[in-house]
Parts: structure tokens; sequence; C-alpha cells
């Protein structure tokens, strides 16, 4: 039983011991700026998540959350898989774009609009996700360097047809024609542009966590990325596996792109491709590749983006960098608190086992000066 505490406090202080570490490092950034560290924190809480019958910061984070959500579940299925594709920026590029499209040139129901746009979202997503995955199985190609390269083809792809083809009209600026009224998800704030988006981000957050913790298909595919050789083992088809891994991740992510075109954006405008598919990485990857973890950091990097822009920069006037460096370092923190686990465990288990060698040398030693 203590050794169970032991090992839950151990894994639960790391990762919070990494979060207050980089804030130490953000607040003394801040400090040789000369502004009182406890101040910026207070302002970009209050910037990124207080609401007020005024003006609700906290639905502007949650709108922004929306799509940094569906790209870090996305991330999460990949990972878990054993498919370390770093896509997530291209199929949500292009999944906007898809969305655009449908909702701008076909016509539908209102309940039906949105839906389709969606579907086309997905869909697209789900082809550009696959590609990894399949020259990773077939012909042996490291999937993040092609992940990498397919992130750039999606960004020009998505700039050449926001210009030329799909151009709404002649501007200074390519963007597509406004999607129709049908297509646009509810908005329940229209200031903020919180709405449909963001429950639809909390119905996929538990629709991932119940698919990879409690189906057959989902525990293929963890055993398939975390003991891939215990799969094989026992029957269970890597291959299939990491094809799925690269359908279900990009179509998450396309989503993403698609709740962003329909929520807010409503057209897509060249640049559309801004970082938020990496950003989706980052959460996933800090939230320990899990889904409920990946999302409640996904809504955290949305409220410290918020904050940093309307807080640190506005009101106190400090360059809003400083919250992205601070992110970063967490990043890079909680990247090395699993070999730092590992390492702590070890020591634990060599010391557990001494005690129980001293423990079992002991009576033997005056056993044998009874006998002597």
């Amino acid at each position: 039983m203590q050794e169970r505490v032991e090992r839950t406090l151990l894994r639960g202080g790391l990762p919070v011991g990494a979060v207050l570490a980089a804030l130490i490092v953000g607040g003394a950034l801040v400090s040789a700026l000369g502004v009182s560290p406890w101040d910026a924190a207070t302002t970009v809480a209050t910037a990124g998540f207080a609401c007020d019958p005024r003006y609700c910061n906290l639905g502007g984070t949650l709108a922004l959350g929306a799509p940094i959500m569906f790209c870090a579940l996305g991330a999460v299925v990949n990972l878990r898989s054993g498919l370390f594709s770093i896509g997530q920026e291209g199929q949500y590029a292009l999944g906007g774009l898809a969305a655009a499209v449908v909702g701008s040139a076909a016509s539908a129901p209102t309940g039906i609009h949105p839906a389709l746009c969606l579907l086309a979202a997905a869909a697209v997503g789900a082809a550009w996700g696959v590609v990894p995955a399949i020259l990773k199985l077939f012909l042996g190609v490291n999937e993040l360097i092609i992940s990498i390269i397919l992130n750039t083809m999606a960004g020009l792809l998505l700039n050449y047809l926001v210009n030329y083809p799909l151009r709404a009209e002649a501007s200074t600026v390519g963007y597509t024609r406004t999607i129709a009224d049908t297509a646009k998800l509810p908005v329940f704030d229209p200031s903020t542009k919180f709405g449909l988006a963001f429950v639809l981000a909390v119905i996929a957050c538990i629709g991932v966590w119940f698919y990879l913790s409690r189906t057959t298909f989902g525990y293929e595919q963890r055993m398939s990325g975390e003991a891939t050789a215990f799969a094989r083992y026992a029957g269970m088809s890597a291959t299939s596996a990491v094809l799925r891994a690269g359908l279900i991740g990009g179509a998450l992510a396309g989503l993403g792109g698609g709740v962003q075109v329909l929520g807010a954006n409503y057209r897509v405008i060249e640049g559309f491709s801004d970082g938020t598919g990496l950003t989706g990485l980052t959460a996933a990857i800090l939230g320990g590749t899990t889904a409920i973890g990946a999302g409640v950091v996904g809504i955290l990097y949305a409220g410290i983006t918020v904050g940093a822009v309307n807080g640190l920069q506005i009101m106190l006037g400090v360059p809003r960098e400083i919250g992205s460096t601070v992110l970063a370092l967490m990043i890079v923190l909680v990247a090395i608190q699993a070999p730092l686990q590992k390492r702590i465990e070890r020591a634990r288990e060599r010391r557990r086992t001494n005690r129980r060698l001293d423990a079992g040398t002991r009576p033997s030693t005056e056993q044998a000066e009874v006998h002597a």
C-alpha cells in the first residue's frame, strides 16, 4: 500500500513540479522587465479565464481551445498507437479548407449542412493523415520526416487554392467565399464565438477516451504502441492498428479545422495554417498523451494564449512571447520527467531490494551464532 502511494505521488508530483518550475522561470523573465510576477500571473488568469456581464474572457478561451483540443486528440491517437506523426498542422489546414468549400458551394438544410461540412473535413484530414502510416508500414519511411514534409505541402497547397481556384474576390489577401448561414455552427456568445464547437470538442475527448480505454480496437492500438512484442505475440495486427491511428488521428485534426471555420472564421484566409495543429501536438504531449489530459491542457494553453495577448501585452506591456516561452519550457520539462521517473523508480527498487537482502541475512547470521 505504501509503495502504491509513493508511486502515485511520484507520477503526479513530477508533472506538477515541471509546471511550477516553468512558472518560476516565467516569473523571473517578467521580473527582469520590471513587472511583478504576481501581477502578471493574476492578469493572465483574469484576461484568460475571468467572466463578467460585459465580456466573458472565458468564452474566448473556450472558443480558441476547441480546434486545439481536436488537434491534440489526433496527436494522442497517433502517439498512443506507435505512429509518431506530427502532421496535425496539415490535416487541420486541409480539413478547414474542405469545410469551407462544402459550406459555401453546397446547399443543405440548417441541421444537415454543418454535418456535411464536418464530414468533409474529417474525410480530407483522414486521407492526409493516413499517408505517413502507409509510407511507414509499406516503404519503411520515417513518419516524423514525412509528416513534416506533408505539413509544408499542405500549407503551400492551401495558399495556392485560396489565391487562385477558390479565391472569392480580388484583394491584398486571398480568401474563400463565406460559408452559407445554414453551415454555421450555433454560437452561444457572439462576442467571443463560444458555441457548439467547444461542446463537440468535449464530446470528442470523451469519445477518444472511451475508444482507447474501453474498446477492443483501442486496446489493440495501445498495445501496438506501448508493447509491440506483446501485441504481436497475442496475435494483434500492428499494421491495422497503425493505419487506424492515421485515419482517426487525421480525421480528428481535420475536424479541428472544420470547427474553426464553421464556428469562428466562416471562411479560409491565406495563412490559415497558423500553428494550431502544432499547438495541439504540444498539448497532447503536455497532457501525458491521454484524451482527458490533452483536452484540459488544450484549454489551459488557449487561456494562457488569450491572457498573454489581452493581459500581458495590452494591459502590462509585457511581450506575449513570454507566455509561449513558459509553455514551451513546460513541454521540455515534462518530456524530461519520463526518463527521470524511470531513474527514480529504479533507485527505489534497488533500495527495497537491499533492505530485503539485509533483512534476510541478519536472521541467518544470528542462527549461525546460536548453532556455534
